[in-house]
Order: structure tokens, then C-alpha cells, then sequence
């Protein structure tokens, strides 16, 4: 069982302030996920997204956006 440091994908854009497409959007850019097989579900944790988010240049205003 995962515990409550990861999130799916519903929640973690909740957590973000952004849509699911625009999350999925930003997974095929490389936003790191988890799976625990090929077909499973896709599951985030917020600090690495976070992470990431600041090391591609993406900044927090009322949601993130790639800076210009």
C-alpha cells in the first residue's frame, strides 16, 4: 500500500491548481511519477514535483507556468 506521501493523478493536480490534462501535459515534458507496474496507475509526490518544476524553469503565480 502506498502511503500518504503519494498522490494520483486527480489529486495531485488538486494539490497544483492546474488541470489533469495540464498535468499530463507536463508528464510528457518528464515530470517524475511513480507506477508500480506498466499498466498501473500513475502516483506523484509533490516534493519531487516541485523539484523538478524549479529545475525546468517553471515558476508558482497562481498556478505554474513556464517562465518567458
Amino acid at each position: 500500500m502506498l502511503n500518504n506521501n503519494f498522490l494520483n493523478t486527480k489529486e495531485t493536480a488538486t494539490a497544483m491548481g492546474i488541470s489533469t490534462s495540464y498535468l499530463r501535459k507536463l508528464e510528457r515534458l518528464g515530470l517524475p511519477y511513480h507506477q508500480l507496474s506498466v499498466n498501473s496507475y500513475k502516483y506523484f509526490r509533490l516534493d519531487e514535483i516541485n523539484e523538478w518544476l524549479k529545475k525546468e524553469g517553471y515558476v508558482q503565480k497562481s498556478t505554474w507556468r513556464k517562465k518567458n
